[in-house]
């Protein structure tokens, strides 16, 4: 998220402190994106997950983590499903959001984002990158990040690019016009998109030596968590049992994904399947608050366990 974003949601943030939370019962306002990453809620919609618990949740899409933490700071949503490092920035500036609960788990065997570039381009590894234009979603974030980190580590200075924001799917035609010379994606666009562009790295890999780590999970606006605890608590454990049900029935899960995202069901079974976490793990957060803090996204690292909701 850009720091005057940040100054922004700030104000949005303390006026949403200030009105009065809305009542247990009431429909929870959740936001999500349409990629493989944050897509538990829809799956809990489909399953029916959601109503067998006794929740009424509508749920909306936004086009990236940095414009879902906005909105669950500003009030305008209950919850949302964002990345690792646009919760952590949020909480270092003191604005008020928990982590309700894990999500979806970086692993080699889904390595969930790709550094790519245009089909034709004449751009083959990271040695070509120095002073190269690059495309992420949000700007100063765990995606760039991630990208600068797995730069750096072959020795070329990822300071040297130029970093521009812009929606995913926009990527690509950017890439075939020359906007950007290069840009970082997630599945299964990446691939929706694999006959347009060229892959030349997984920057995700950077982030924690190639060991697991979460991209992202479920945060609450506070003054909501703490007013409807047990509405977030019994919200957590849906979001936990959905994905613990996601890993266990691959084959649904492609189907669903197919049906959200209009790709051929045939594609989406191709990708390995994301890895969700199926019970809390702020350890598996501290990699991603370590590496967008090295590269002054947030003003100092701080411990995981103070993202940490009451009960969670």
């Amino acid at each position: 998220m850009k720091r005057s974003q940040f100054v922004a949601v700030t104000g949005a943030a303390l006026a949403a402190q200030a009105r009065p939370a809305r009542a247990a019962g009431a429909t929870i306002r959740l936001g999500s994106s349409p990629v493989e990453e944050w897509a538990i809620p829809y799956y809990a919609t489909q399953k029916g997950f959601f109503r067998d618990a006794g929740l009424n949740v509508e749920v909306s899409n936004f086009p990236g983590g940095g414009f879902v933490t906005q909105a669950v700071l500003g009030g305008a949503l209950d919850v949302g499903l964002t990345n690792s490092g646009s919760m952590a920035a949020a909480h270092v500036r003191g604005l008020p959001l928990y982590l309700l609960a894990s999500g979806p788990i970086y692993t080699v065997k889904a390595p969930i984002a790709h550094l790519i570039v245009g089909k034709n381009s004449p751009i083959n590894d990271a040695t070509a990158l120095a002073g190269k234009t690059i495309g992420v979603t949000t700007l100063n974030d765990m995606v760039q990040a991630a990208a600068m980190s797995w730069i750096d580590h072959r020795g070329i200075d990822s300071h040297s690019a130029k970093w521009f924001e812009l929606r995913s799917s926009e990527m690509a035609p950017a890439l075939e016009v020359g906007r950007i010379d290069a840009a970082v994606i997630v599945e299964p666009t990446n691939t929706s998109i694999k006959d347009r562009v060229k892959a030349i790295g997984l920057p995700y890999e950077a982030v924690n030596n190639g060991k697991p780590f979460q991209t992202g999970g479920a945060i609450g606006n506070k003054l909501w968590v703490d007013q409807n605890g047990d509405l977030a608590r019994r919200l957590t454990a849906v979001l936990l049992h959905t994905a613990d049900w996601a890993g266990k029935n691959p084959d649904e899960v492609s189907a669903m994904l197919a049906q959200m995202t209009k790709m051929d069901v045939a594609i989406v079974s191709s990708i390995p399947r994301v890895t969700y976490a199926t019970k809390n793990d702020l350890g598996l957060v501290q990699p991603v608050i370590d590496v967008i803090a090295r590269y002054g996204f947030i003003p100092k690292p701080f411990p995981a366990a103070e993202l940490r909701a009451p009960g969670a």
